[in-house]
């Protein structure tokens, strides 16, 4: 079997490179501490007071903003173990059709407040890991 034969043949020639992209090696370890970052009580208080101030409908679970921090209260443990773990699936959206000015509608897709919630915490943390990364390539040029 040839060696330089890859998943696609022919791609390997001189100055064509594979479609595939290489995975950059990521531990879990560093996956886990962005989650562990994103659960932080301080950064989940922040995204709390933002989805509250956005106020917003509730999604297909019926969940208001008011109502969210007794339910995250209740089940906190359990979404922050699936957030993790990799194993959070986030909600149904609700659609609903608005009115356009023009006539006719247009569809909107509603999340449920707890994803908006987990949304706004992931955001936050991006947001500064972002910046981070941003700083060190103004550097390195």
């Amino acid at each position: 079997m040839d060696e330089r034969r890859g998943e696609t043949p022919g791609v390997m020639r001189e100055g064509i490179e594979p479609f595939a992209v290489k995975r950059a090696s990521e531990t879990p370890t560093t996956m886990d501490h962005i989650m562990e970052e994103i659960c932080e009580p301080e950064n989940l208080k922040q995204a709390l007071k933002r989805v509250r101030s956005n106020k917003g409908s509730p999604g297909p679970d019926g969940i208001t903003v008011t109502k969210l921090p007794k339910y995250l209260r209740k089940h906190w443990l359990k979404i922050r173990a699936n957030l993790i773990q990799g194993t959070y699936v986030p909600q149904p959206i609700k659609r609903v059709s608005i009115p356009k000015e023009g006539g006719g509608e247009r569809l909107l897709g509603i999340p449920s407040v707890l994803d908006r919630f987990i949304q706004q915490a992931i955001l936050q943390v991006m947001r500064v890991l972002s910046a981070k990364v941003l700083k060190i390539s103004e550097k390195t040029e």
